[in-house]
């Protein structure tokens, strides 16, 4: 007889999911514990045998959804065609990425903690906002420089470029979802992220008369 095993879930993984769902949602000071550990699918004792106290678990689910939400996008950095078909489409599907965070909901409660939760955990929060932000932006250079290299692109200053395609594909979207206030479907992006690649490509693409 065959027999199928299911596969064991990581307790510290575990734990830390249900701490992100829960602050995310209740915040800190009303995150309870016992909630954490009822979600977790543990004992209570073991959440503090494993982390030490609620400030460090805390600390500890932040930083992993955070290092998630990052190798997400930068794999899709990554995985950019540098001879696109269409590099509009290319970049939109690049910039749904660079939104996703408004699209499902550990994205949401990583928001609503950065803002929330900022005065508390100063030194965590906006270290790993920059840390993140800094890593993209240098990934997003990167990949920006070799389509300008390909003829795709007219480029001056590569991360100014990505700093710059950052802010008008993501702004609007933010906004729109109360900077973590509600989950926007994709269709909800599709506006704000065209808008943003049209002007992006606007004023570094490629001219005709350049061909």
């Amino acid at each position: 007889m065959v027999t199928t095993r299911t596969p064991r879930v990581d307790k510290g993984e575990a734990i830390l999911a249900a701490a992100l769902e829960v602050f995310g949602r209740e915040g800190f000071s009303d995150g309870n514990v016992d909630d954490i550990a009822r979600l977790a699918g543990v004992a209570k004792p073991t959440i503090y045998s494993r982390f030490g106290d609620k400030q460090a678990l805390f600390a500890a689910a932040v930083l992993r959804g955070s290092a998630s939400a990052n190798d997400r996008v930068l794999g899709v950095i990554n995985s950019v065609d540098l001879r696109p078909d269409d590099l509009r489409v290319e970049l939109g599907r690049l910039g749904q990425s660079l939104v996703g965070c408004v699209s499902h909901d550990e994205g949401l409660a990583l928001m609503r903690l950065q803002f929330g939760e900022r005065a508390r955990f100063p030194e965590l929060l906006d270290g790993i906002r920059e840390t993140n932000r800094e890593r993209t932006v240098d990934a997003l250079a990167g990949k920006l420089a070799q389509l300008a290299t390909g003829g795709y692109l007219t480029l001056r200053d590569a991360s100014r470029a990505a700093r710059q395609f950052m802010s008008l594909v993501t702004d609007d979207a933010l906004s729109a979802s109360g900077f973590g206030g509600r989950t926007l479907t994709h269709a909800e992006l599709d506006e704000p992220v065209s808008a943003g690649v049209d002007t992006f490509l606007a004023a570094f693409g490629r001219r005709v008369s350049e061909e």
